[in-house]
């Protein structure tokens, strides 16, 4: 799971690119999305396998958006949702 992967996030206003960096420490997860020009740390995180959960807040500009993202990785491709206060979108990526 350790490594970076460039995303796509399916919203209402359109994909937006974005990249989560991994780093899994003996099923220990870490790591940070960045997207729409910022960065955010994961705070809460859970592994189990290929599968991942994560959450934190993201600063938008003028708001933040709260979101917790879960899915799963399959070789070298990601696919989930990210649940926030503005809605559920889906998530895909590769490892670059």
């Amino acid at each position: 799971m350790n490594g970076t992967y460039n995303i796509t996030l399916i919203t209402p206003f359109g994909p937006k690119e974005g990249t989560i960096v991994f780093t899994d420490r003996n099923g220990v997860l870490s790591g940070y999305i960045h997207a729409m020009g910022n960065a955010s740390d994961f705070k809460s995180r859970k592994i189990n396998g290929n599968a991942f959960e994560f959450s934190g807040i993201l600063n938008a500009g003028f708001f933040n958006i709260k979101y917790t993202a879960k899915g799963t990785i399959e070789r070298n491709a990601l696919k989930g949702t990210v649940n926030t206060n503005l809605g559920t979108f889906q998530m895909s990526g590769v490892k670059a």
